[in-house]
């Protein structure tokens, strides 16, 4: 597992993105799941920027990158305001929308009890 904290604003999304192409670095990865696990990344850091810090710059975002030979997981966390009454939206956006078609599995936790929210997502390495 390989954790990376970065500051809430956007120029910090290319950071995200490239600790990204470390750690599945080792792995049989085609172009097209990387490209994918990229949009999915960037999508839930700028939903911490936009959402969870209302764009504040001074949030934190917390990733977590975990790895096999069969799969890669990534847990995107922020301490700001969660999802709008700790609940998923009845009419899931684009980010949420990319989460569902994108990923082998997703989980999103929308209001943690230490603040903020976490969406963690997994994609299968087909060999």
């Amino acid at each position: 597992m390989a954790t990376l904290t970065v500051p809430s604003q956007p120029a910090y999304l290319i950071v995200c993105r490239q600790a990204l192409i470390g750690a599945v670095a080792d792995l049989a990865i085609t172009d097209d799941q990387l490209d994918d696990l990229k949009l999915l990344l960037s999508e839930a850091c700028s939903n911490a920027i936009v959402h969870g810090y209302d764009n504040d710059p001074d949030g934190v975002i917390e990733i977590e990158f975990r790895t096999s030979p069969y799969e890669i997981e990534v847990a995107v966390s922020d301490n700001g305001r969660g999802f709008p009454g700790g609940r998923l939206p009845d009419q899931p956006g684009f980010g949420l929308s990319l989460l569902r078609e994108l990923s082998t599995r997703h989980r999103i936790d929308p209001q943690r009890p230490e603040g903020g929210a976490r969406i963690s997502f997994a994609r299968s390495i087909n060999r």
